[in-house]
């Protein structure tokens, strides 16, 4: 008999509240507005890489990237 292990990764690109960050072409990351990723759950946008998501306890699947 088969066995199958499941691992669901939080992926900073799959959470529903991590948006893009604003970027300007042509400034190095120091001097971007903003991070490469932003949380919106608060309301509110702040930096968050993908550390910080991965092991974020109000991470939510974004519906969009969800296969059936």
């Amino acid at each position: 008999m088969s066995c199958t292990a499941t691992i669901t990764l939080q992926t900073i690109w799959d959470c529903k509240w991590s948006h893009p960050g604003y970027r300007l072409r042509g400034f190095p990351d120091g001097r971007q507005p903003e991070s490469l990723w932003a949380c919106v759950r608060d309301g509110q946008r702040r930096p968050v890489n993908e550390q910080v998501c991965a092991n974020c306890p109000d991470w939510e699947a974004d519906e969009v990237h969800e296969r059936p």
